[in-house]
């Protein structure tokens, strides 16, 4: 099996992201995970129809979700990393910043493709195998001149970074708005924001699809000590071991250097 393009895929993420909007806009009833996350009844309504979907399509893959712990061969070609809905508490309380994300990750689990929906601010953005990114089927033009952090400088970083890193020397301005994976893709997306940092305890579903999003534009996506996301210690839902920063090279070098953990 040889997956050359997530087409499909894109169109059961779309029909995924409407389903989230109309339970978005009725009632919510907030539950609450082991580790304090929130979750409603629309994250395993919505992931068991990906689920579904992407299994009939690719059988020989893996398809890794959530909220249901799944079976995991290592010798099988593709792995699917599936976040029904990336920024559920913002979305249990009615708000814009969340998104339906799912990644494609090859037999050394590289993210080689990706796509995120966030369907209330009317944004897609997809990485196809072997493509530039683009956002709403515009290709993203690639970066030019990438200017120094200074106050001007736009940061996107998760609720709780502060508890894990210092951002005492950061001179610009920091800003959150719910979704990791939204996060991670900002910087392509939006040339006023020059990077992102997310907290540790981040999920393969969590970044697996914005990591490739950032590769197919020649960002960086790592850990804030520089070293390698691996994938393979994340299959059985293990969190990330630190803060990941993402963006061009030269921003991630100078926030390496700019920010200290706590």
């Amino acid at each position: 099996m040889q997956i050359q393009s997530i087409a499909r895929v894109v169109e059961f993420v779309r029909i995924a992201g409407s389903m989230a909007l109309d339970a978005q806009r009725g009632t919510i009833e907030r539950s609450y995970k082991r580790d304090g996350s929130v979750l409603t009844g629309i994250d395993r309504r919505v992931e068991d129809y990906l689920f579904g979907e992407i299994s009939r399509l690719y059988p020989a893959a893996n398809v890794i979700t959530e909220e249901t712990v799944r079976f995991f061969d290592p010798a099988r070609p593709y792995t699917f990393a599936v976040d029904p809905i990336d920024g559920t508490d913002v979305f249990s309380q009615g708000m814009a910043g969340w998104c339906v994300s799912v990644g494609l990750l090859d037999r050394r689990l590289a993210p080689i493709a990706g796509v995120v929906f966030a369907p209330h601010l009317d944004l897609l953005v997809l990485a196809d195998v072997g493509k530039r990114p683009a956002v709403n089927e515009r290709e993203i033009a690639p970066r030019g001149t990438v200017d120094p952090i200074s106050a001007r400088t736009n940061l996107m970083v998760s609720s709780g970074i502060h508890k894990l890193a210092s951002f005492a020397s950061f001179p610009g301005k920091i800003r959150s708005i719910g979704s990791a994976a939204l996060h991670i893709c900002f910087p392509v997306i939006y040339p006023g924001v020059a990077g992102s940092v997310q907290r540790g305890g981040s999920h393969i579903w969590d970044i697996a699809a914005a990591h490739a999003v950032n590769l197919s534009h020649g960002f960086c996506v790592e850990y804030l000590g520089g070293e390698t996301i691996d994938y393979a210690g994340m299959v059985d839902g293990s969190r990330a071991t630190g803060p990941i920063l993402s963006g061009p090279r030269p921003v991630v070098d100078a926030l390496r250097a700019i920010l200290t953990k706590t």
